[in-house]
């Protein structure tokens, strides 16, 4: 069960990541989540994209979903931004995404802007990360 709602929050952030792309080249950090009654969750963090990095939506977005834990309960939770694949410097859609279990998961994914409209992606990498969202309730 929770590995499908891990699957279910990655496959929602790609595709709204993917939508933001084609409209506009890069995005601003986001998350998405499932709540334990099942109700699928979207969050940002309403910073002035001028005047503050990728790192302060970021952080804003784990402080936010740890209070959705205290408040709401999640199962699952992740992030996704416009980042750069440490391979080769290429562009990629970076996520981290974790269950509450406390396994998180970083899966970067890097791609090639053919046009306005197609995007080529390569292989997802993925790797075991120390959990950041749901760390502090283990």
């Amino acid at each position: 069960m929770l590995q499908r709602h891990l699957q279910e929050t990655y496959e929602y952030l790609f595709d709204t990541a993917l939508i933001a792309l084609k409209e506009g080249g890069s995005f601003a950090p986001f998350g998405a989540g499932i709540r334990k009654t099942g109700e699928q969750i979207h969050t940002n963090v309403d910073l002035p994209i001028d005047r503050s990095a990728p790192q302060d939506h970021i952080s804003g977005l784990i402080a936010g979903f740890r209070l959705d834990e205290k408040e709401n309960g999640l199962i699952a939770a992740g992030l996704v931004f416009d980042g750069r694949a440490r391979s080769d410097d290429a562009p990629a859609l970076c996520f981290h995404i974790e269950g509450a279990n406390g396994r998180a998961v970083e899966v970067i994914v890097p791609y090639a802007r053919r046009s306005v409209e197609e995007i080529a992606f390569d292989e997802p990498q993925v790797s075991e990360v120390e959990p950041e969202i749901f760390s502090e309730l283990n």
